[in-house]
């Protein structure tokens, strides 16, 4: 079986794309979470190639981490005076 991992972030408070969003992946088998890599969304708030691409893709699960405490901080917004980290 073959496929790839790709993902399209909104900015739904803004209605636009989330772009400049930070995103890891990991895979994660039985107890093991494993770091794979990052990448950053563009202006369309797509990345600009998958995430996960078909050579490296393989059945299992993984999880994607939206660094969105970051992204909040670079566009200038905070929740009740927090910056999320």
């Amino acid at each position: 079986m073959t496929g790839y991992l790709t993902t399209h972030v909104l900015d739904t408070a803004r209605g636009i794309p989330a772009a400049g969003l930070r995103i890891a992946l990991y895979r994660i088998e039985g107890e093991a979470r494993t770091y794979l890599r990052h990448a950053v969304t563009n202006a369309g708030g797509r990345t600009d190639a998958p995430i996960l691409p078909e050579a490296e893709f393989r059945i299992g699960s993984y999880e994607l981490v939206f660094h969105a405490g970051a992204y909040l901080d670079a566009i200038g917004t905070s929740c009740h005076g927090t910056r999320y980290r």
